[in-house]
């Protein structure tokens, strides 16, 4: 269990401060409408100070009176929102309740008012009314019946929001939906054709929509929201629209499918009955690897985000290239539910595209997020028109090369916490090692020593040689994203035409040697024909490369050797360099006006 950490008194200073002037606020406020001019006479947003007293207040009108303490003693135990939505909708359908259809109606709309945190209108107007009516042999089912704005609720939500009326009408003892051919050749019809009057991000093929709508347990239903009219499988008992029904689409399209491993993760942990359906499809989904099972894992490029590019919105990184975003775990303070964080250099090199609150598509975790600003993340590498190859650690040093910047070769980092894959439902993958890392790996060791944070380079071999820890990432360069060909040639040329003045590593400008440099980020000038490699990176490389200076030139002190390039460097140098970067996240401007594609 994660030991909670005490809140600095700064930080409780300033919570204080934004306290005391949000009920400053509401004082104004409730004077002005006490005094008649607007059409209430009180002022309608309540406060609430937790999830769970916003959903108390959400739904005051469904007689909830009392559930904030239980999604915070639910909260307690479970410490999963998800869990906790499904546990306290199994709790309010025992409560008294003028009819079981008010119960079933109240209960739903708690857990997905949980689930949505109290702060959307899907458990209000996404769904529209639940009700119990018969099947073809006289048992009972539920109906639950959607609106538009559940789409508001995301995927999560909507499949959720099944699966929460499923766990109450088994509380209730209501029977399983047994829907007939005619319904599910219903369905059959309308996704796709719902696909043509508005957007989806996933279009089910008639096998999966078959499965799920004759194996859900729950009636999806939902209240007409396109003009566009079904042509077969018309005029349906049960069904009393022949129009597109928006919230059944995406609730199945998006929801059921989209999520189904979560789904099949939280049926299996409450032991829910009648779900096999979700595992089966899942088992559709997998793709078996006939090959070696001890092959290691490859982080696939994912090219969805590319989809529907508007012109003149720019492409910041194509799915997982070298050149793109940097993946860093860890949250700012800037940040928030999928709003991630770059460094501030990073926004003015993108030629302000890329300003606070701009929207992104992002490759993975999620499907979007927004711009927010982080000073401590590692800015962009640029290759001025001079040949230059600069780093933008700040923004004032981003401002005075901009002018001249011929190429952006590697963006920067980007930030983003764990959660935000814990949420998608995303495998973790593989990030560079970061000053965090490291300072792991020393504190495993025993004490940090003073200097760790920022030591010289004979500083941080000796830390190498004496605690076995990896180089220190300050000298790191990008040697995992070059193969080990490129990485000797390198050496060659260094070899032949190089030579090192106590300071810099010299060596005559040539331009396949002069690309990999810039693939590694080896920062350098170009002076007339020969380039000057920063002092940050000379003896790193030289030792990487198993080279010396005889005080004549260049010789080989060592093979370069190994399976990759980061095994031959490390046995070079003589202790272990880790991958400066592992996984590139793609990104591109999104769309931020929202155009609706329809008329």
């Amino acid at each position: 269990m994660t030991e909670k950490v005490a809140a600095s008194p700064e930080m409780e200073a300033y919570f204080e401060g934004l306290i005391r002037q949000k009920d400053i606020c509401y004082k104004i406020a409730e004077e002005a409408r006490s005094k008649g001019f607007d059409p209430e006479t009180v002022v309608e947003v309540p406060q609430a100070s937790d999830l769970a007293s916003r959903v108390e207040k959400l739904l005051a009108d469904y007689h909830v009176e009392g559930v904030a303490d239980d999604i915070r003693r639910l909260t307690k135990e479970y410490h999963n929102r998800e869990l906790v939505a499904l546990m306290v909708a199994k709790e309010m359908a025992k409560r008294p309740a003028a009819s079981m259809e008010e119960a079933l109606d109240r209960a739903t709309r708690v857990g997905l008012a949980v689930l949505t945190e109290g702060i959307l209108v899907a458990p209000l107007e996404g769904i529209a009314f639940t009700r119990i009516r018969k099947n073809s042999d006289g048992t009972d089912y539920v109906d639950l019946v959607f609106s538009s704005p559940i789409r508001a609720a995301g995927g999560t939500g909507q499949a959720m929001s099944v699966l929460i009326a499923d766990v109450v009408r088994t509380e209730l003892g209501i029977g399983r939906y047994k829907p007939t051919e005619e319904e599910i050749g219903r369905m059959l019809e309308e996704i796709p054709l719902y696909k043509q009057c508005a957007s989806l991000q996933y279009t089910p093929t008639a096998d999966e929509i078959d499965l799920i709508v004759r194996n859900c347990p729950v009636c999806v239903d939902g209240e007409p929201t396109e003009q566009m009219e079904i042509s077969g499988f018309r005029d349906l008992p049960r069904i009393e629209t022949n129009r597109v029904r928006g919230g059944v689409c995406l609730v199945i399209a998006e929801g059921m499918c989209l999520k189904a491993p979560k789904l099949k993760k939280h049926v299996d942990k409450i032991g829910l009955k009648g779900w096999e359906f979700i595992g089966q499809y899942l088992d559709a989904h997998k793709t078996v690897d006939k090959g070696d099972k001890d092959k290691a894992k490859k982080v696939e490029p994912l090219e969805k985000y590319l989809k529907d590019i508007v012109a003149g919105r720019p492409i910041f990184g194509h799915p997982c290239k070298v050149g793109g975003f940097r993946l860093r775990y860890g949250r700012a303070r800037t940040a928030g539910l999928a709003s991630l964080a770059y460094s501030p250099a990073t926004m003015y090199v993108m030629d302000d595209f890329m300003a606070l609150g701009t929207q992104l598509k992002i490759e993975r975790p999620g499907k979007a997020c927004v711009v927010t600003p982080c000073d401590v993340l590692e800015g962009p590498t640029v290759l001025l028109n001079n040949g230059d190859l600069v780093y933008c650690g700040t923004v004032e040093e981003a401002l005075a090369v901009r002018p001249r910047i011929a190429e952006i070769v590697d963006n920067g980092e980007i930030l983003i916490p764990y959660g935000e894959f814990c949420e998608n439902n995303h495998t973790l993958v593989p990030c560079g090692y970061p000053i965090e890392w490291h300072r792991l790996e020393l504190e495993a060791k025993g004490d940090l020593p003073e200097d760790w944070e920022d030591p010289t380079y004979d500083r941080a071999k000796e830390m190498c040689a004496t605690l076995g820890v990896p180089l220190h990432p300050k000298f790191n360069l990008f040697w995992s994203d070059s193969p080990l060909e490129n990485i000797t040639a390198l050496r060659d040329h260094i070899l032949a035409t190089g030579r090192y003045d106590c300071t810099n590593l010299v060596l005559a400008k040539e331009p396949r040697t002069k690309r990999i440099l810039e693939d590694l980020c080896a920062l350098h000038r170009v002076h007339g024909e020969e380039v000057v490699i920063d002092e940050k990176y000379s003896r790193p490389m030289m030792d990487c490369l198993g080279i010396e200076w005889n005080g004549d030139g260049f010789v080989e002190k060592c093979p370069l050797t190994g399976e990759d390039t980061l095994s031959a460097i490390s046995a070079a140098a003589g202790y272990e360099v880790r991958a400066r970067a592992m996984t590139r996240i793609g990104t591109r401007m999104g769309r931020p006006e929202k155009a609706d594609k329809r008329e």
